[in-house]
């Protein structure tokens, strides 16, 4: 059975790391943008495609609240899901956590916008990409309460 939701499972890399010895801020929204694609391809949006016939999600904002420091070696997963969406635009919600201590790193949440690259102005939402978008409203468990984890 499918899931409204989409884990992208992570392994913290030494080059992730700042001056000040945990994950670099901008690796969380990294992470984030990696969990967006990959869950978009998994549930069949063909984004390649768009962007050749000159179409394509762009972020509007990013609000990003850093809760705990990821440390180099640290598995994470970034569980991402759409609670709602609308003609032009999608709401995406993120939990960056650490299942080894149950923690959350962060939680994310990112406006995209459907947009005509070549005009630079937002369009409405495809069909095709309205049906690779599964709601989730509410936000989903914790992966460590997972009922088939």
């Amino acid at each position: 059975m499918s899931r409204p939701y989409f884990d992208l499972h992570h392994t913290v890399a030494i080059d992730e790391i700042d001056a000040q010895q945990h994950v670099h801020n901008l690796r969380y929204l990294q992470w984030t943008l990696w969990a967006a694609r990959d869950h978009s391809a998994a549930e069949g949006w063909d984004a390649a495609t768009a962007l050749e016939n000159g179409f394509g999600w762009v972020v509007r904002g990013h609000d990003i609240t850093y809760r705990a420091a990821a440390l180099a070696g640290d598995e994470v997963i970034v569980r991402t899901w759409i609670p709602s969406w609308n003609r032009y635009s999608c709401q995406r919600h993120y939990m960056v956590t650490r299942p080894a201590d149950q923690t959350v790193l962060a939680r994310v949440q990112t406006r995209w916008v459907f947009v005509d690259l070549k005009q630079h102005r937002a369009v409405e939402i495809p069909p095709a990409a309205v049906n690779a978008i599964t709601l989730c409203e509410t936000s989903p468990p914790l992966p460590w309460n997972d009922d088939d984890a």
